[in-house]
């Protein structure tokens, strides 16, 4: 599932996990369920958003949005 289109802008898909994750530190089987989406999607979405600077892991295995992640956020709303 890609989480970043060809001109750096948010897909749907990670608006909707970026969005999930936005209020609190959260496991990737959180997103999941709260995103109704498999877990190996989220997993793979995770990493890829965490290469981009949009998430972090706050403390093991719990991801935040980053600064940057917020800003895309606010810019789709």
């Amino acid at each position: 599932m890609a989480c970043v289109n060809e001109t750096g802008a948010l897909t749907e898909s990670a608006r909707k996990l970026l969005t999930v994750i936005r209020t609190e530190a959260k496991t990737v089987e959180d997103i999941a369920k709260e995103a109704s989406l498999p877990l190996f999607k989220v997993r793979s979405s995770v990493r890829e958003l965490a290469e981009n600077d949009f998430l972090f892991e706050k403390e093991p295995a719990k991801y935040m949005v980053t600064f940057l992640g917020n800003k895309r956020l606010e810019a789709m709303e």
